[in-house]
């Protein structure tokens, strides 16, 4: 059951489908005057959600590991020719830190890189990682996901603020089953909405590490970075190492 639930997991597009159940049958149930469409809208919504909130708790528990990992990393003095890299992209970068992980990313003006990436890149390839992650800061990736995220939630506050259900045992449990349902759906569909976002935002900072460093350097790097069984396989974050490169060779 356990090897079946991760198999099912680490495919993205039943992960995608099972977001879409979640949000659908919640919405359905919320918004259908029909005692009988929302019975089995929720009948739906309880068994997606059961799959569903594991994904959500892990999805959820990654973001704060990545947002915090970079506290218990290393600060080590950053190397000159990522300071000229920096400085040529119009990016300031105040501090490196290395953690242990296969990862790269920027938090404020903090760069942070993960030890396991580092050994397996040569030079230009670290550097174009590095270039990525520079476009991630001069293109003010962060502030358009705020800027997304703040409309998306008043659409969902509009949209939803008219949901309602039938009486269960009493109003307080009913308000609790609706709060409940609301929640789950509020966090499926920003997972949902989010995807073409962030896929974008890689694509542009893959552009931006190509124009800064050649496109030769980022595509080799992204093709070390993940496992050969995984090129084909995008993430909620990331489109697929295959589309990021066939994306760079057309620029």
């Amino acid at each position: 059951m356990l090897r079946e639930f991760w198999n099912f997991i680490k495919s993205f597009k039943k992960r995608f489908v099972l977001y879409c159940f979640v949000v659908l049958s919640g919405s359905i149930f919320g918004s259908f005057p029909s005692l009988l469409v929302k019975l089995c809208a929720l009948s739906v919504f309880v068994v997606s959600s059961v799959f569903f909130l594991p994904i959500a708790v892990s999805q959820f528990a990654s973001a704060i590991k990545q947002l915090t990992m970079h506290k218990s990393g290393i600060q080590v003095s950053i190397p000159l020719e990522i300071a000229n890299l920096a400085n040529k992209a119009g990016v300031t970068i105040k501090e490196l830190r290395i953690v242990k992980a296969n990862i790269a990313y920027v938090i404020g003006k903090s760069l942070v890189l993960g030890i396991e990436l580092v050994d397996k890149l040569d030079r230009n390839e670290l550097l174009a990682v590095v270039a990525h992650e520079l476009g991630h800061i001069k293109r003010r990736h962060l502030l358009i996901k705020i800027a997304f995220l703040i409309l998306f939630w008043i659409i969902l506050m509009l949209s939803w603020s008219s949901f309602s259900s039938p009486i269960f045992l009493n109003e307080t449990v009913t308000q609790i089953i609706l709060t409940v349902v609301l929640n789950i759906m509020e966090f499926a569909f920003l997972l949902v909405v989010f995807i073409p976002i962030n896929w974008l935002i890689e694509f542009d900072a893959d552009k931006f590490a190509a124009k800064l460093v050649g496109k030769e350097h980022i595509k080799s790097a992204l093709l070390k970075i993940v496992d050969a069984d995984e090129v084909e396989e995008p993430s909620e974050t990331h489109p697929s190492v295959a589309e990021r490169v066939n994306r760079i060779d057309k620029l």
